[in-house]
């Protein structure tokens, strides 16, 4: 995995160094332990329901040190949500460092790309019309969107979200398209625009 670093400013002009992990969703902090060796974690609310279930995370500290670690137990107390690690050094590492981000492995992100991958070739349809072929992908910062080459080289950009993608058919190596009428009149006649 490369790991590599890069500087922030903080809020009072400062530099800053932040770690950056390919692969890695950051999903809380770890906080203070207490005398039975449990150590408070704080997860950001989008993640709590993952967190629940998790057996193993990383623990990224600030001076380019990551540890997966395996969670042994937990408990609640006070609203606040407490976990205890499988290994040891854990407790002696931390006080050396400010912040202990706690991570996920970001394999939701490498199975949309895997399942995107393959799809390249796919034949697209749409209204009984073969309208063309996956050529590429993008995220576009909000969702992924299929790249269709027709016949004459015109390039269709539809958005893969279930509003315009009706199905997708692996054993006949097509996907069945919905609402998508505008969107491939509008690259179209976007190209018949351009040869004129």
């Amino acid at each position: 995995m490369d790991y590599s670093n890069s500087v922030h400013l903080n809020k009072q002009g400062s530099a800053v160094r932040q770690l950056k992990i390919p692969g890695l969703t950051r999903i809380g902090k770890l906080g203070g332990r207490d005398a039975d060796g449990f150590h408070h974690v704080m997860i950001k609310p989008e993640y709590r329901s993952v967190f629940s279930t998790l057996e193993d995370v990383y623990l990224i500290f600030n001076s380019d040190r990551v540890f997966y670690v395996t969670i042994s137990e937990r408990k609640q107390s006070d609203k606040k949500n407490w976990v205890k690690f499988l290994e040891d050094g854990v407790a002696e590492e931390q006080p050396k460092h400010k912040d202990v981000i706690l991570a996920i492995a970001d394999e939701e992100h490498d199975t949309e790309a895997e399942e995107l991958n393959e799809l390249l070739g796919f034949k697209v349809l749409f209204a009984d019309e073969v309208i063309g072929e996956v050529q590429d992908y993008f995220f576009n910062g909000a969702h992924d969107v299929l790249q269709i080459s027709d016949a004459s080289k015109t390039e269709i950009l539809i958005p893969y979200v279930d509003y315009y993608i009706e199905a997708v058919l692996r054993d006949l190596q097509s996907i069945i398209l919905q609402h998508s009428e505008a969107l491939i009149a509008f690259y179209r006649n976007q190209t018949k625009g351009d040869k004129n």
